[in-house]
């Protein structure tokens, strides 16, 4: 239940988030939100609502924090109200009801009481709602694909709507900054000695890949020399070129013995194994730090994960980093991550596990969503790119086609995800091993 109460709290803070930074600059430019909501339909409750106001027939009233306000009441519809005079002094409307457009102006009277009025305009107060499905929540603007209706989203510039739709990435890079941040100042670990060899890579076809050496392992000696630097691991490997040595690794809690021959004259690029290596930690510490250093610190942090996940293709290319070690993960496996950082954070009581693991995770949905691919914010921001380079936009309709293609697309991707995340869990992160 803890496991499972966490990972609700992480995905709902990632996309509450997320949908914050959309809404913060959408306000903040003029654009109308009809609701703001926390978690997904079927709705719950309605927490409150915001003041707006309406235009009938000349005459501007205000729609109350209570007024129910009818979906298809829009510029163009016949309606009739009745109204209060408010606090203020203002006629504030306490009811609303649509009139069919095809009925009589007589049978109006009849039924409601009153006339009909034409709606001229309408502002809607931003709706505050609580639903049932525990994982974030989203934004409704109005018009996102219709730049016909005032103070909608699409009737903004292209600047606005870029900056609208970055602000949600944007957030999530803010949330990542201040969450490392947090764990740098509740204690992170930091190596205090540096005497281990780690494979940071290995290449196609060498030897290295030939006896089955992986990312991560740790080489502990060769020929029965312990190694305790990549400097040291190059000159004895140097030593014993077109010779079979054997190797000695660690990985994770085993120990394995390999024998290989390094090359003497290796592709460019590559060497006498095929492997790339860096020094490994061997030991480390926690370390405290006060705020302001503990802020910055998170800043680098999450500089450092976007560069290295910006770098992730071109490594794979290069063969110094296997593709099945950076497979996608859904939310299944987002689950067992969760689950392994829980227990260590419970087991060792230490905040690091789960807090480092949101931070990694707040930065990947940034990343991720800024993608070019329909139904993603990054495939939104690309049709604006095009549009700035037409100099007239693409036909909403096809646009939101192309969005509605590629959300289904996008759902059946996870699903091939959480599928694989079922026969092949991805390994969780050893949190005790940082010790």
């Amino acid at each position: 239940m803890i496991t499972l109460l966490a990972f609700v709290v992480v995905l709902g803070i990632l996309i509450f988030v997320h949908e914050l930074g959309h809404f913060i600059l959408a306000k903040r430019f003029g654009i109308q939100v009809d609701e703001f909501a926390f978690g997904y339909p079927p709705r719950l409750l309605k927490l409150w609502q915001e003041k707006g106001k309406i235009v009938l027939n000349g005459k501007t009233l205000t729609l109350g924090r209570r007024t129910q306000v009818p979906r298809q009441v829009e510029a163009g519809k016949r309606v009739v109200y009745t109204s209060r005079q408010g606090p203020d002094g203002e006629e504030v409307v306490t009811q609303l009801e649509v009139v069919p457009d095809n009925m009589p102006d007589e049978e109006v009277v009849q039924k409601y009481g009153r006339p009909a009025c034409v709606v001229e305009d309408i502002q809607r107060g931003t709706e505050y709602s609580l639903n049932l499905i525990p994982f974030g929540g989203y934004v409704r603007m109005l018009g996102e694909e219709d730049p016909s209706a005032p103070r909608s989203f699409a009737s903004k510039s292209k600047r606005v709507r870029l900056a609208v739709l970055i602000a949600g990435a944007g957030m999530n890079l803010v949330l990542a900054v201040v969450v490392f941040a947090a764990t740098f100042m509740l204690g992170a670990p930091e190596p205090v000695a540096m005497d281990n060899v780690m494979v940071l890579g290995v290449a196609n076809g060498s030897p290295a890949q030939q006896v089955g050496l992986r990312v991560g392992d740790i080489i502990k000696s060769i020929d029965g020399i312990a190694v305790h630097s990549p400097e040291e691991l190059v000159a004895l490997t140097q030593e014993r070129l077109g010779r079979e040595v054997r190797l000695e690794i660690r990985r994770g809690e085993e120990t394995l013995q390999v024998t290989l021959v390094p090359r003497p004259n290796p592709p460019p690029g590559e060497g006498a194994m095929g492997v790339s290596i860096q020094a490994a930690i061997s030991k480390v510490d926690i370390v405290y730090y006060p705020p302001l250093e503990a802020l910055w610190k998170g800043v680098q942090q999450v500089f450092n994960t976007v560069a290295l996940t910006i770098s992730v293709p071109l490594l794979i290319i290069r063969g110094l980093l296997p593709a099945e070690a950076v497979r996608p993960i859904g939310p299944l496996g987002i689950y067992q991550q969760t689950a392994s950082a829980v227990q260590a954070t419970v087991e060792m009581g230490w905040w690091y596990p789960i807090l480092s693991l949101l931070g990694l995770i707040s930065t990947a949905l940034a990343i991720t969503n800024l993608l070019p691919l329909p139904a993603l914010d990054g495939g939104r921001i690309f049709f604006i790119l095009i549009e700035a380079v037409r100099g007239k936009r693409v036909d909403p309709a096809r646009e939101g086609f192309v969005h509605f293609i590629g959300l289904a697309l996008l759902v059946t991707l996870m699903l091939v995800i959480s599928y694989f995340d079922i026969i092949q869990p991805v390994t969780a992160i050893d949190w005790t091993s940082l010790f």
